[in-house]
């Protein structure tokens, strides 16, 4: 059984700061408290409701395979802290309890498959070996990967395959693929579901019809309102495949452009969906598929040209490849220019693969310029809302912040999402946030590095920061796919450096995520904006010493991680009309950033807010009343 200790007795002790905050609406109570010790070594691994309205927050300190150490903290619904709960469980235990729990031991060696394209076009099967340790600073593992063998990937009878989309589900250790039987010089006219083990059997589940020869314009695993939190790796979600025809070659004819295929299939490789629909443009780039429970919705920007089919609009839209970005650069070779040599001619002659990781792909569309805003959903077995916007409408339909002269203007270029929501009344809000290059290094946009705390990455270089995030906008569509307006807000992030100004990032170099919590009424929405505000410097200093030569070599090694905060403000949906918006915290005048995961749950009229110190020794619980 648990032991309870009361706070009093705890090693912990309530900070001095309680603050209640008008304005506008809003209501903002924040307490902090410090951490024992322990709690900082492990990781918040989540956040629970209490039937009384108060909440848990559940840490799992560093343990051992079969026992897990957990902390517990409970509060009411005042934020108050009232008992801490220390304990040690089976693991079983604590998976059956607490699904965002993702240990699998502290290390753990496993192969697993993959697949993509070569050169001429076939499928390759990849073995993978995959050597996992567990990081109890971030609460998930660090993997190395190693390729072990490729083979192109055939049937029983031995014919080869050409790729139309792949999504591995990990839990499986499966792969599932759409695929066309090549033969040289027959028509593609068949579709194949495939099933492939990690020891690179492919069985074939299920025909799909198709009218004609056509390619992969979407492929991914459907977003939910649990995606921020649960990852799709242990809780694998639908697949979504959108099909769009290709330009015919000779005299063969592949039907409208704009005619496009819609799969849904299950984890378990079932084509539970398969319906035909009409998008206003054959250049339609679906940036994600969110399910509401009884309907899918499919939302992107699309480009104009009649008569031009997607492969000439767009280009490539998918990756040909079941690997994500980081698996692609721990499996790449290198050795030299005769290495280079080597791997071309392993290319040309099918040995080695060649797939531009997602990311290359939506780097080279992001640049594109988009004439519409466009929403399908999917619902009933047919495509209900079929609608495009034109980009000219948001600047029509656009409102400015309460600090603001004037709205900002949209050009329909270099642009992101970061969040889509559905409303009570069937509404969406899409948030979207545009950049602009951050300048030229020697080739390299901007040249930025960040590479990221020890541990918690696999990347030995980090990532390319070239951007300047600027203006947020936040897109209202009626149920029926119509813009009502368009919020705009001028983010200023440019000088919020944080507390270690020699970082290379500053905080304009990552994204804004903006998302909403709806009033009760249905009349207004608190619009909650997580941005950068600080950048962490960590330093690791490693000595080498040569004791024959009675030498030593010291090497500082720094890497940064960027410092989530909040800001927040109320939109009247009615009138169109914002307040100013504050950042949690500082009331305080204390520096406090966001948890990484399970920073946030809403409980009745309240959303608590969760953030820790730099060095976690202490938590601020913030309380914002969103009843009204």
């Amino acid at each position: 059984m648990m032991k309870n200790k009361l706070m009093l007795i705890a090693g912990l002790t309530m900070g001095l700061a309680l603050v209640q905050a008008q304005q506008a609406t809003f209501s903002v109570l924040e307490k902090d408290y410090e951490i024992s010790r322990k709690a900082k070594k492990g990781y918040l691994g989540g956040v629970e409701p209490l039937a009384d309205g108060g909440f848990e927050m559940v840490y799992f300190l560093p343990s051992g395979r079969k026992k897990v150490k957990i902390e517990t903290y409970s509060f009411d619904r005042d934020a108050n802290l009232t008992n801490t709960l220390k304990d040690e469980w089976d693991v079983d235990r604590v998976k059956k309890k607490w699904k965002f729990f993702n240990f699998k031991g502290d290390e753990y060696t496993t192969t697993a498959a993959a697949v993509s394209t070569n050169l001429t076009g076939r499928m390759m099967f990849k073995k993978r070996e995959i050597k996992a340790k567990y990081n109890w600073f971030a609460g998930d593992y660090v993997k190395r990967i190693k390729l072990l063998d490729r083979q192109k990937l055939t049937s029983e009878s031995g014919g080869e395959y050409l790729f139309g989309g792949a999504y591995e589900v990990e839990r499986d250790s499966t792969i599932y693929a759409l695929a066309y039987p090549y033969t040289k010089g027959a028509p593609l006219t068949s579709l194949y579901l495939l099933k492939i083990s990690n020891t690179g059997e492919a069985r074939k589940i299920s025909n799909i019809a198709t009218p004609h020869a056509m390619r992969p314009l979407f492929s991914k695993p459907l977003l939910d309102e649990n995606s921020r939190d649960v990852s799709n790796d242990d809780f694998p979600r639908d697949w979504i495949v959108v099909l769009a025809p290709s330009k015919p070659f000779g005299k063969g004819s592949a039907g409208q452009p704009n005619q496009l295929s819609y799969l849904r299939i299950s984890p378990e490789g079932m084509v539970k969906e398969q319906i035909s629909f009409t998008a206003p443009t054959a250049g339609f780039r679906i940036l994600n598929a969110y399910s509401t429970g009884k309907e899918v919705i499919l939302y992107g920007m699309g480009i104009r040209k009649d008569g031009k089919f997607a492969d000439e609009i767009l280009g490539s839209t998918v990756s040909p490849t079941s690997m994500d970005d980081e698996e692609q650069a721990a499996a790449s070779t290198s050795g030299g220019m005769f290495g280079s040599i080597g791997k071309m001619a392993n290319m040309i002659s099918g040995k080695e693969d060649l797939a531009p990781s997602q990311q290359s792909i939506d780097n080279l569309l992001d640049d594109k310029k988009y004439d519409d805003f466009i929403i399908v959903k999917i619902s009933g077995q047919t495509a209900s809302v079929v609608k495009a916007t034109p980009m000219a409408e948001l600047n029509q339909k656009a409102v400015a912040g309460a600090d603001m002269k004037k709205p900002l203007q949209f050009d329909g270029k270099k642009f992101i999402t970061n969040n889509f929501q559905i409303l009570k009344d069937g509404s969406m809000m899409l948030s979207v946030q545009d950049y602009k290059p951050e300048g030229s290094a020697i080739g390299i946009p901007g040249g930025k590095m960040l590479g990221t705390l020890a541990g918690v990455s696999g990347s030995k270089s980090g990532d390319n920061y070239d951007r300047v995030y600027k203006g947020m906008y936040l897109l209202h569509f009626s149920p029926e796919g119509n813009l009502v307006r368009n919020y705009t807000v001028q983010l200023d992030q440019k000088n919020k450096k944080g507390f270690f100004n020699n970082s290379p990032m500053t905080a304009d170099n990552f994204p804004a995520t903006g998302y909403l919590i709806e009033s009760k009424d249905g009349k207004s929405v608190n619009w909650i904006m997580e941005m950068v505000k600080a950048i962490d410097v960590d330093t690791d200093v490693s000595t080498f010493s040569n004791f024959i030569a009675g030498t030593s070599t010291t090497t500082t090694t720094k890497s940064y991680s960027p410092f989530y905060s909040i800001e927040y403000g109320k939109l009247d949906l009615a009138t169109g009309k914002s307040s100013e918006f504050r950042t949690l915290g500082d009331l305080e005048k204390k520096k406090y950033y966001l948890y990484s995961k399970h920073n946030r749950i809403q409980i009745g009229d309240y959303l608590y807010f969760f953030s820790e110190t730099p060095n976690g020794d202490r938590l601020l619980v913030s309380r914002m009343d969103v009843s009204q």
